[in-house]
């Protein structure tokens, strides 16, 4: 049997080495976390819920209101209960908003939605990896936490729990999320926030 040429031999080996190092590349793509979110709903109870970084500052809610001190954290939060009656005659009332009374305490609300994402102009949490989670509820009652990720070549990944809360006594929680290997991970632990590097 005659041997190839070595110039085909050349065209062989370049070409496998192609197809070996474009394959190595697709697999080494990462992807990129751009998206945390972290729910908090009582389904029974009032709760206040406060994110806290590493450096101590805090968005959610504070005492009787809310306080934005995270930067890239977005914090939303209600108490909207039962189905809107349509035959129920209308409310021609217009309390003067509670956030507007000067000392007025705010009611603590039912659920708070947090939604944590980094910009080029604004370094947050995403890159921190975690944060805590501190929630204090008014009523006995359970709360349901989740937390989500998601971004750039990502699948999205989620982690749920519930907890019964106790008035008086609060919960710690340490959230984590990161992007290894191309794949989203969450977590959510009891106990204190993220640890110090």
């Amino acid at each position: 049997m005659p041997r190839p040429p070595a110039r085909a031999l050349l065209v062989l080996a370049l070409v496998a080495s192609v197809a070996c190092s474009s394959g190595v590349r697709g697999a080494t793509t990462r992807g990129r976390l751009t998206r945390v979110s972290v729910n908090v709903l009582g389904w029974n109870t009032l709760v206040k819920a406060t994110l806290i970084d590493r450096e101590g500052r805090r968005t959610g809610w504070s005492a009787d209101r809310p306080v934005r001190e995270i930067p890239g954290c977005l914090h939303e939060y209600g108490s909207e209960e039962g189905i809107p009656n349509d035959d129920a005659p209308e409310d021609t009332a217009t309390p003067a908003p509670a956030d507007t009374v000067p000392g007025g305490p705010l009611p603590t609300p039912m659920y708070h939605y947090f939604t944590i994402a980094d910009s080029a102009d604004v370094p947050g949490l995403i890159h921190e990896g975690g944060c805590e989670l501190r929630l204090d509820a008014d009523v006995d009652g359970k709360v349901q936490l989740t937390l989500t990720g998601n971004g750039t070549r990502l699948a999205e990944c989620r982690d749920t729990t519930s907890v019964w809360m106790r008035r008086g006594v609060p919960s710690r929680w340490r959230l984590t999320w990161s992007a290894v290997a191309g794949k989203c991970g969450v977590k959510l632990e009891r106990g204190s926030g993220p640890r110090k590097r």
